[in-house]
């Protein structure tokens, strides 16, 4: 008798239905992948901005996730400059309320630098020594809550690179990040770009290539679909850059 319990029970567990993804799991589900359909992008970020509308507007998740989905607008969606701005814009304002309410979470801090920095950057504004100096106070906190933050690293790294010697800049501590970053994730191959590109300022010619060359070769990049859309395309405009240099 206890057989067709068992065999009722099981067909009713096979019945039942699949819990509902939220709409955070729903919108990382389609940027998995998104070099394989760029309208995944714009799907997950209406998705998202439909759960803010609905109330979801004072939930961090949500928040960081909507982020996320309008900084890849912009990135590879956007047509024209004046709709990336926008992109990113919206994408900093997320994020700045995602620090708001949540001052300790690194991930709303790390999104705030990420889209600061892309923003003024678009603005122009990057270059200035004030918009550095306000991104890698931002940076600081990001890795002041989590040492090991990768993206922190590579960022702190491309700052110190790129600020002028007399306002902080600093090409060994700069290299110092990206060699954590590597040494935290060996597959994230942007960190690779970041530092060829310091050892191009450098003059270090050979170093740079190895490490342009490693991009071009890695078989399991942590994140493919940058590392399709824009890091082998950069990698090997790079190596085009430097072909005749010793």
């Amino acid at each position: 008798m206890r057989l067709p319990s068992l065999a009722i029970a099981v067909v009713l567990v096979a019945a039942a239905p699949a819990p509902a993804q939220t709409p955070v799991e729903t919108a990382r589900g389609l940027l998995k992948q998104y070099q394989e359909d760029p309208t995944r992008i714009d799907r997950a970020r209406d998705l998202l901005e439909a759960a803010v509308a609905r109330g979801a507007g004072s939930d961090v998740p949500t928040l960081l996730a909507l982020t996320r989905a309008w900084f890849l607008y912009a990135e590879e969606r956007a047509k024209t400059p004046d709709a990336r701005i926008t992109a990113y814009e919206r994408a900093r304002d997320l994020a700045k309320r995602a620090t708001e309410l949540a001052p300790k979470d690194a991930d709303a801090h790390l999104w705030y630098a990420i889209t600061l920095g892309s923003w003024s950057h678009a603005k122009g504004l990057l270059h200035s020594a004030l918009a550095l100096r306000n991104l890698r106070r931002e940076v600081d906190v990001v890795l002041a809550l989590d040492p090991n933050n990768i993206e922190a690293h590579i960022m702190a790294g491309s700052i110190a690179r790129e600020l002028p010697v007399l306002l902080g800049g600093d090409r060994r501590e700069s290299e110092d990040h990206f060699k954590t970053a590597q040494r935290l994730d060996p597959r994230l191959t942007g960190v690779r770009i970041e530092l060829a590109q310091l050892y191009i300022n450098m003059g270090r010619y050979a170093e740079a290539r190895r490490e342009l060359l490693s991009v071009l070769n890695e078989k399991a990049p942590t994140d493919r679909p940058r590392w399709t859309l824009k890091e082998v395309p950069r990698a090997r405009q790079m190596l085009e850059s430097i072909r005749d240099k010793s």
